[in-house]
Order: C-alpha cells, then sequence, then structure tokens
C-alpha cells in the first residue's frame, strides 16, 4: 500500500503540489554553527554548489543520450557505450531520438519528482549529508527543466554558431546556484525569495539558470568547438541533470568534491577519432562573478578505445578560490568506463582536491585541506525497460573542510564516508522512467559535542529508501 500510494504521488505531484512546498523548515534545520542543509559549511555564504559533467556512460546507461544537444565530439565524454533500448526498439512508432533531434533548434525539458523514506525520521527533515534528495519523508519536485537553443553543426565542413540556455524550477535550484547570478556575492537571492534554507536566506523551491553559453563550431581538422558562457563543469561521471544519472541520488564525489558549473570559455578539440581535448578559463567554481578577478584553468583529455568498449577522462581545474586571491584551490578527476558484455559495464571514478590555507592545525596554524574519493558503479541490462546498478563510494575528507566545513583539526574526529546503493531503472515507455534505489550511508566522522553525521547528528550510519519519477517532454 506504501509503495502504491508513493507512486501516485509522483504521478499526480507536478499537477498539485503540496500546500506546504514552500512552507519554513523544522525551527531546528540550522541551529548549529555548521550547516546542515548545504554542501558544507565554507560554501553556504557564497553559493550553494551546481551540479554536473560530462554527458556520461552514465547518460547512456539511463537511455537519455537524446536528452543532450550538444555535438557529440564536444560534450559527450564516454557516449560511445550505447545499448538497444526500448526506445530504439520501438519499430520506428516514437522514439526519443526522433522527439529531440529534428533539427538544430531544439526545445527539451523535463519533469524529475521524487520521495525519499528515512526510517529514523529527523527532526530536522533532512537527510543530511544527503543533497538534491535533501528532504526526509517529503515530496519533492526536483527539476521541472526546459533547455533550449541552437546546437553547432559538428559534422559539416563550415564554420557554425549556436547556444544554450538551461532554466530549471525545483528543490535542486538550491545546489545549482552560481555567486554573481541566482545570487549576490554576500549570498542573498538575486531573484529568488528567502525561506527555510541556509538559515531563512533561501526558500525550497527557487528558480536557477544552470548553464547559458554561445557555442561555436570551426571545421578544423577533426573539429574544434568553443563555449563562452557559464555552462556545466566537465568533471566526474555524474550530471545535475535528473534523466543523465542512474540514481535518484548522488555520489559524496558529486556532491563535495567537484565543482559544478563554472563560467568562462572552454575549447575541446577533437584529435583523430578517439582523443579529445579541452582547455579553457574559468571564473572559478560555480561562479558567475569572480572575486579574486584572477581567472582559472580547465582542461582535460578524453580517450576512447578503437573498439569503443572502454573510455577514459582525465580533468583538472586550478586557480584562487579565495577572496584574498592567494589560496589556490587544485581538483581533477580521473574516470575509467569499460563495456564488460553486452549486458554488463564497469565505471570507476577517482578525484582529488587540495585548498592551500583550507584548514588549521592542532597549533592553530593554516595547512592545506586535502579532500579524495574512490566511487566504483556496477550496471547490469536485464530486458529493454529494466536495468539494475550498484554504487559504492569512499570519500575523505581529511580536514573536514568539504562536507562539515570545520577544517580544525582539534574539534573534529574521523573523515571517512562511505555509501553503498542499489537500484533499478524502469522504463514503461520513451517518456518515462522510474528510477527506485536502496541507500546506505555511514562515517567515522564525529562533530563536536555529536555523535556522527547522521538523523540531525545522532548517528554514524543512516538509511534511506528513495524513488524518482522522470516524465520528458
Amino acid at each position: 500500500m506504501t509503495a502504491r500510494l508513493i507512486v501516485c504521488v509522483l504521478l499526480f505531484g507536478a499537477s498539485t503540489l503540496p500546500p506546504g512546498a514552500m512552507a519554513a523548515e523544522s525551527s531546528r534545520t540550522d541551529t548549529r554553527g555548521y550547516a546542515v542543509v548545504s554542501a558544507g559549511y565554507s560554501e553556504v555564504a557564497s553559493s550553494p554548489r551546481a551540479a554536473s559533467s560530462y554527458d556520461s556512460w552514465l547518460t547512456e546507461s539511463a537511455d537519455a543520450s537524446a536528452l543532450d544537444a550538444e555535438p557529440a565530439h564536444a560534450d559527450s565524454y564516454l557516449g560511445d557505450f550505447q545499448y538497444e533500448t526500448y526506445a530504439t526498439r520501438s519499430g520506428g512508432v516514437w522514439t526519443e531520438e526522433d522527439f529531440f533531434h529534428r533539427g538544430q533548434f531544439f526545445v527539451q525539458g523535463w519533469l524529475d519528482q521524487g520521495f525519499t523514506w528515512n526510517p529514523a525520521s529527523p527532526d530536522s527533515r533532512l537527510n543530511y549529508p544527503l543533497t538534491f534528495n535533501d528532504r526526509a519523508n517529503e515530496y519533492q519536485m526536483n527539476q521541472l527543466y526546459l533547455a533550449m537553443g541552437r546546437r553547432v553543426n559538428a559534422e559539416g565542413c563550415k564554420f557554425d554558431v549556436g547556444g544554450r540556455v538551461d532554466l530549471l524550477y525545483g528543490t535542486d535550484y538550491f545546489f545549482t546556484e552560481a555567486t554573481g547570478l541566482e545570487t549576490h556575492p554576500d549570498g542573498s537571492p538575486r531573484w529568488n525569495t528567502t525561506g527555510p534554507r541556509a538559515g531563512g536566506t533561501a526558500a525550497l523551491y527557487g528558480l536557477a539558470m544552470p548553464q547559458l553559453y554561445a557555442e561555436f563550431y570551426m571545421p578544423w581538422r577533426y573539429g574544434t568547438t568553443l563555449k563562452v558562457g557559464h555552462f556545466y563543469s566537465i568533471m566526474g561521471c555524474e550530471s545535475v541533470m535528473a534523466p543523465k544519472n542512474f540514481f535518484y541520488s548522488h555520489s559524496y564525489s558529486k556532491q563535495y568534491g567537484e565543482p559544478f558549473t563554472f563560467t568562462g570559455f572552454l575549447a575541446s578539440y577533437q584529435y583523430g577519432e578517439r582523443l579529445t581535448f579541452h582547455a579553457g578559463m574559468t571564473r572559478g567554481w560555480d561562479s558567475w562573478e569572480d572575486p579574486t578577478d584572477r581567472p582559472g584553468f580547465l582542461g582535460g583529455v578524453s580517450w576512447t578505445s578503437r573498439d569503443g568498449r572502454t573510455n577514459v577522462d582525465v580533468t583538472v581545474t586550478t586557480g584562487d578560490e579565495e577572496v584574498n586571491g592567494q589560496n589556490n584551490r587544485t581538483a581533477y578527476s580521473l574516470v575509467l568506463a569499460h563495456q564488460l558484455s553486452c549486458r554488463w559495464s564497469y565505471v570507476i571514478q577517482h578525484d582529488f582536491g587540495v585548498q592551500r590555507a583550507g584548514a588549521f592545525d592542532a597549533q592553530f596554524q593554516s595547512v592545506p585541506a586535502h579532500w579524495y574519493s574512490v566511487n566504483q558503479y556496477l550496471f547490469y541490462t536485464m530486458t529493454d525497460t529494466l536495468s539494475v546498478g550498484a554504487r559504492f563510494e569512499w570519500f575523505q575528507d581529511t580536514n573536514n573542510y568539504r562536507v562539515l566545513g570545520i577544517p580544525l583539526a582539534s574539534a573534529v574526529t574521523g573523515k571517512n564516508y562511505y555509501e553503498a546503493t542499489v537500484g533499478l531503472n524502469w522504463k514503461p515507455s520513451p517518456r518515462f522512467t522510474l528510477r527506485p534505489e536502496l541507500r546506505w550511508d555511514w562515517s567515522d566522522v564525529t562533530p563536536p559535542g555529536d555523535r556522527g553525521m547522521y538523523n540531525d547528528f545522532r548517528s554514524r550510519h543512516q538509511f534511506t529508501l528513495a524513488t524518482d519519477l522522470i516524465f520528458l517532454f
């Protein structure tokens, strides 16, 4: 009965939002000196971090490749992993490909809504440190997403111009904001209202614009594209765009280890059929305006094996992220994906980051803050409409700088976070995807005066049962 009720809520929740969707959260939401609703206390005052990355193999696993409006060679990392799906076997009646790729001009979107059951029933109604599906035992309309623009012709032999703008309304807006765009430099909202998030300074539902860029194609050798504007990060293998992920929830690596958006320019140069190089300059992590006025670097390389079964992607970003313009932040991400067979596929990702003068030792001397992670994915395609996946991750926030935001060695014990997730993707039609999942989180981190990181800092572990429904339009 409970499962049927949840599905009904997901099916009809879009047409009638709950009366309390914009109501205040529990008064216990932000009672501590560190953030319990954001992606790390150190980021609350400026901006919640935005999400996404390249179109990854995970995109193909979720049968959402057709959602991408970018040229394959420029923004489709790990994009060679494709299976025959319900959409491609539907006898030519109607497919995602037909719906979204009718020409260079495009308008596309989706509705993603979900529910996360937390048996601990935290008083704050938060699944912290989870983000995106962060509300415990509460309906969320995560994304009402619209993308429009003109894709460049990457197959032609002449110069071409395109562009794209993305709009996101829902609870996920909070995690996709950029400093200086959706928020003022002091963190206050520019066009959204105030509300229960971030100590009463941000609403539960709001509007974000995670992408706004012009794109140019130059037919040099195998082709070069240039993005100028505000765009998603190319790091990692998960995306903020719901149809591009296998799981409803996100890894710690995605939530805390990587930037989500950049503002600047990024060139992608296709060298032969198997190599793509990326290089550009940015204004920093999740920023529209750069308080340092010092550009950072973003680059990487993508490689595909001759048989198309293996992909490797290495990306790196470096630049000054502090207001004084002196504290460098550098991070890299390494992703390897391999198609084991026609049904089995495997992905492994490793991230590393370091922030200069980001923490303090026991003598209160500033030291670099480090974070590391290894997360693995295994996918099995059961039928044309049903697939199963598993994810296991270890994330180490060595100085408690990224997750907890208390980078003081004498104040916090522990540094490790783990999560294991199993889930299904069921596609009864090309327009609908149902993604139920079971997730177990545990950590040895203990904040001062508390027992752990979960259940309002009362527990060292957390169990969640979640599901969401994606409708493409």
